[in-house]
């Protein structure tokens, strides 16, 4: 649904794949995290952010200091124990990918490019167990990977799908950041080698959702989406061992900081 598979044409042009992207601007009151519990229906917690002097009020109807699923979202249920806000779960539909601007770079071009992103792809998103910890992402376009995504540190969801192309090695480690059941923001960490050169690159993306999936359609769907679960489980079977070095090597992956150090799973 997000990774690219052909990456090697890169060695011989620069192309792109998809800058850092960040938004939001100064403002004069400091601005906090807050995560918002609608009431009765804890399930769908989602991280605000406010302005520090409307904490008070947030907190007095039951929202919690701090991000969704993060350390300090922290506070007192009915039972006057004290319970971390559950983590946000997308919606089982079709969505829509926009891959942001990112960077590449070769050993052997001695040099680091910014690329365009922007172009869009769909997709579907299936949720695998009934506490939301493991998600699978189905491609529609057959130049993308399907990618496990299993639930880590701080409500992040992670996924690696390594691959082959011409010869080359090719990893992307990527992490979805679930804002709300509607809006995932996301990046990519790819490393590749062919040829002598060693390349990296990096991929923010934005992935919303667009319709759930047609009930009258789930017998095919759901035939579809095992058959492509069952390929995905393959291949990373089959590459067990290069994706266990990557992990290790790079302590844990390199998309949204890692899945572990400063926070573990």
């Amino acid at each position: 649904m997000i990774f690219h598979r052909s990456a090697l044409p890169f060695i011989i042009c620069i192309i792109g794949i998809a800058g850092f992207h960040i938004s939001g601007a100064l403002a004069e009151e400091a601005k906090v995290d807050v995560c918002h519990v609608p009431p009765g229906n804890p399930e769908n917690a989602q991280t605000l952010t406010i302005g520090e002097s409307a904490l008070g009020a947030h907190l007095d109807h039951g929202d919690v200091a701090g991000a969704c699923g993060s350390a300090q979202a922290v506070g007192v249920g009915e039972s006057g124990i004290r319970s971390q806000a559950p983590c946000a779960c997308p919606r089982a539909g079709v969505w829509r990918v926009t891959n942001l601007d990112g960077w590449m770079q070769c050993n052997v071009l001695g040099l680091k490019r910014t690329l365009k992103g922007a172009d869009k792809n769909d997709g579907a998103i299936w949720i695998l167990n009934d506490d939301c910890s493991t998600i699978f992402s189905e491609a529609y376009e057959k130049e993308r990977e399907d990618v496990l995504m299993d639930r880590g540190r701080e409500c992040l969801f992670f996924g690696t799908a390594p691959g082959e192309e011409q010869g080359a090695k090719v990893i992307f480690d990527g992490a979805y950041k679930v804002e709300n059941e509607e809006f995932i923001t996301g990046e990519y960490y790819m490393e590749m080698s062919a040829m002598g050169a060693d390349c990296e690159g990096y991929s923010p993306f934005e992935i919303e959702f667009l319709k759930p999936l047609d009930e009258n359609d789930y017998p095919k769907l759901e035939a579809k989406m095992q058959k492509a679960l069952e390929n995905t489980r393959q291949t990373l079977d089959e590459h067990r061992e290069q994706i266990d070095k990557y992990l290790e090597k790079t302590e844990g992956g390199k998309a949204f900081g890692g899945r572990t150090g400063g926070g573990g799973e």
